[in-house]
């Protein structure tokens, strides 16, 4: 971006120089006034003594070239503090330009700056976009129940517990809630008896959703059927 100062320094000098010869003519002016009144004045004192009557007249002449080179005396005071004060304002917009032109300057390296950054975001964008996708696996978490031990297992179950595992295996799977309705048992005691069952090894979670889902082992379930008319000592 290419900026242009010069203007504001041609137009101060175009008023100094206007301002300057405006003096000129004031001052010239009141030399050519004072002169007249000399003049007339010398001529009046000459030929007072024989033009008695037109003293009056003459007096009233003189009196109204003094009033206007007062007036041009106030007009020229006039001309020379608006010149003053127009050089002054001419100082402080010349530096009011110039701080305006440092902070477009200022906020040209800013959009500069953002262009850059958001050149090298669109660049990353599109190496993301033109890399091959990775397939996303969703692993369903699913804990390893504790080892079945071997011997007669089902005789370590109460009569409520073995009645969830045939209705668990009888379901395929099931919740807390879904269980205690089929056994009739509270949802807390239901809770710790199917925590009970995971941890020996009887049944498996999965807890990738809630509430966890309890499926019977392939194991136990094979052993029940075997089985059917075993019942668990109290």
């Amino acid at each position: 971006m290419i900026f242009h100062i010069g203007a504001s320094d041609g137009d101060t000098l175009e008023l100094t120089i206007t301002t300057a010869a405006l003096l000129l003519v004031i001052v010239v002016a009141s030399i050519i006034f004072y002169r007249k009144i000399q003049e007339a004045t010398s001529e009046y004192e000459g030929a007072k003594g024989s033009v008695r009557n037109i003293t009056f007249g003459f007096t009233r002449q003189v009196n109204r070239l003094q009033q206007d080179i007062a007036k041009t005396e106030n007009e020229a005071t006039r001309a020379k503090m608006v010149a003053s004060e127009a050089l002054r304002n001419s100082g402080e917009a010349k530096e009011a330009t110039l701080k305006g032109l440092e902070a477009v300057k200022s906020l040209q390296n800013r959009v500069d700056s953002t262009e850059s950054e958001v050149e090298s975001i669109r660049k990353e964008v599109q190496k993301l976009a033109l890399a091959p996708k990775q397939r996303v696996v969703v692993r369903q978490d699913v804990m390893a129940p504790i080892p079945v031990q071997q011997g007669n297992i089902l005789s370590q179950l109460t009569e409520t517990e073995l009645t969830a595992l045939k209705k668990i295996a009888e379901l395929g799977e099931g919740t807390v809630p879904e269980i205690k309705n089929h056994i009739g048992t509270t949802r807390e005691h239901t809770a710790r008896m199917l925590k009970k069952l995971y941890e020996s090894g009887f049944v498996d979670r999965s807890t990738n959703a809630m509430p966890y889902r309890y499926s019977i082992r392939k194991e136990i379930r094979d052993i029940i059927q075997q089985q059917p008319d075993q019942r668990p000592t109290l």
